[in-house]
C-alpha cells in the first residue's frame, strides 16, 4: 500500500525507486530491499520464450494470453495452452480462481480433448495463483 501511495504501480516504477525510498516505504532493511528488487525481475520473460509464443499461437488473442501466462513460474507452451483451453486467458483469471477450480477445469479439458497431458499439481496451482495475485491487483 505504501508503494502504491508513492506512485509505484508497475515493476518499472518500483525499479526506479532508490534503496532509501524503499526503506522509507516500509521495507525493514537493505537485505529486504535487495530481495524485493530480485523478486521484481525473477519472472521476467526471456526473449527466447517470447519467440516460442509467436511460433505456436494461432491468433492475437492466444499471443496476448500466452504473454501473460508465461509470467507464471514454470509455464511454457504446454501449460499455457492447457490453461488457455480451460478458460484461463490472463493472470487475472488465474488470480481470481481457486486451486480446485483450476485443477477441475484443466482435468476436464484434458479428458474432453483426450490430451496426453498431466493435470497441474496442487502445489503448482497454488504457486501460480500467488504469483498471479502478486502481478495483478487481487
Amino acid at each position: 500500500k505504501n508503494l502504491k501511495k508513492m506512485g509505484c504501480d508497475t515493476k518499472s516504477d518500483c525499479m526506479k525507486l532508490s534503496d532509501e525510498t524503499l526503506l522509507d516505504a516500509g521495507l525493514t532493511d537493505i537485505e529486504m530491499v535487495h530481495l524485493f528488487k530480485a523478486f521484481l525481475v525473477l519472472y521476467d520473460i526471456k526473449p527466447a520464450k517470447l519467440r516460442e509464443i509467436a511460433a505456436i499461437c494461432k491468433n492475437d488473442e492466444e499471443i496476448q494470453s500466452f504473454h501473460e501466462l508465461y509470467q507464471l513460474p514454470g509455464v511454457k507452451s504446454t501449460r499455457a495452452m492447457l490453461y488457455f483451453k480451460a478458460g484461463f486467458h490472463s493472470l487475472t483469471d488465474i488470480a481470481l480462481s481457486s486451486p480446485q477450480e483450476i485443477i477441475t477445469k484443466t482435468e476436464d479439458i484434458i479428458s474432453k480433448e483426450k490430451l496426453s497431458l498431466k493435470v497441474p499439481l496442487l502445489k503448482e496451482v497454488k504457486t501460480h495463483i500467488a504469483v498471479a495475485k502478486a502481478f495483478t491487483d487481487f
